[in-house]
């Protein structure tokens, strides 16, 4: 079977570091416990297989990827190939991965880093700004064919989705606390926002098998950009390396670039401000929202993109809104019983809920 490896050294300890990595995965695409010292589950994946650390010796660990998300087949390595290749070491090394067309079976190494903390500090969400103003500074066609699709809908087709469901969304909100006319404003909001810069085309989205209207064409004076598409908070972290010239050394890693994707600024912004997660929660205060977004467009000038800071900041709340009402609705479908475990538990949820509302709240009200 041939294999890409991504190791750039091409000694023999590196030949030997490969083999030793091949041998560990099974031809079924799963760890071979025959080879492996000890094995550690970090994360479970939507489609339930796990991300482990395993070792093989006391002294040598990896962290192994199988396909997590249906649909990210063989995508987080071809990032790697075609992406970051030409980002800075911000990124855990991509050591081997399987055969491309493997589907389901697909699998990735990557080096171990360590142990991360995923604990929120205004600091760690600064310093993400500041590489994502970088990469989003250049226009798509920089990149080589970055997709087009993410793991969720776009804004517009959530938009779409609201409009369809707004009895929905009334009763999410509602349900959470909060008045269920919030939902009727948000989209008016959406609408006189889209009047106003005359974006209100009739075309039609589709969603499983039925089409209609798409509703306002919001945020279209915005040039879409390559996004990491999931940067939520379990996604970077910041490792501290000891004292260099009498400074704490420290490095930013941002993980798991499958769902890396054409969007808005607004996307990547959004997930690291205002998503709410059942596993890494935060508390994000007013203040502290309004300096990322700041940092984010003093970098971004320095790169050559300027904007308005008071237009984009209102136009971020706006995107942010929208998107926090439609994971509420999210959240409230998931918290209704079902047969069998859903993936989150009930308490998660409950607290992700929180979180989602506070956010709402304050990019709406801005309380």
């Amino acid at each position: 079977m041939n294999r890409t490896n991504y190791i750039s050294e091409t000694n023999d300890d590196t030949y030997d570091e490969i083999n030793d990595i091949r041998r560990c995965i099974s031809p079924s695409g799963e760890l071979d416990d025959r080879y492996i010292w000890r094995r550690e589950k970090l994360y479970q994946g939507m489609n339930g297989k796990y991300v482990e650390r395993f070792y093989i010796s006391p002294e040598r660990s990896y962290v192994f990827k199988p396909v997590t998300h249906q649909g990210n087949e063989d995508r987080e390595s071809w990032v790697y190939e075609h992406i970051l290749s030409a980002f800075p070491p911000i990124y855990p090394r991509l050591l081997e991965r399987s055969a491309p067309g493997q589907g389901d079976g697909g699998w990735t190494v990557f080096e171990d880093i360590g142990a991360l903390g995923h604990s929120y500090k205004l600091e760690h969400a600064l310093l993400v700004a500041e590489q994502m103003a970088w990469w989003h500074s250049f226009p798509l066609t920089h990149w080589e064919r970055v997709p087009e699709e993410g793991q969720k809908p776009d804004i517009q087709q959530i938009i779409a989705d609201l409009y369809e469901r707004e009895a929905a969304a009334a009763a999410a909100l509602e349900e959470s606390g909060l008045p269920r006319t919030i939902a009727a404003d948000i989209l008016n909001a959406a609408t006189r926002a889209a009047e106003s810069t005359g974006n209100t085309g009739e075309d039609h989205l589709r969603t499983g098998k039925e089409a209609y209207p798409a509703g306002p064409r919001l945020f279209a004076q915005y040039e879409k950009v390559m996004s990491h598409g999931d940067l939520h908070l379990g996604n970077y972290a910041v490792k501290l390396n000891g004292e260099k010239d009498g400074e704490q050394s420290r490095r930013l890693y941002i993980l798991d670039w499958e769902h890396a994707h054409a969007n808005l600024p607004f996307w990547d912004l959004y997930y690291l401000i205002d998503m709410s997660h059942p596993h890494f929660p935060k508390q994000v205060t007013s203040l502290q929202r309004e300096r990322i977004l700041q940092h984010y467009l003093q970098q971004s000038a320095h790169y050559g993109k300027v904007w308005s800071a008071e237009d984009f900041i209102a136009d971020y709340s706006l995107f942010a809104a929208i998107f926090s009402l439609w994971m509420l609705m999210l959240i409230a479908s998931d918290l209704k019983p079902k047969d069998g475990n859903g993936l989150w538990p009930r308490e998660l949820l409950l607290a992700q809920r929180a979180e989602a509302v506070a956010g709402l709240t304050a990019c709406w009200t801005g309380s």
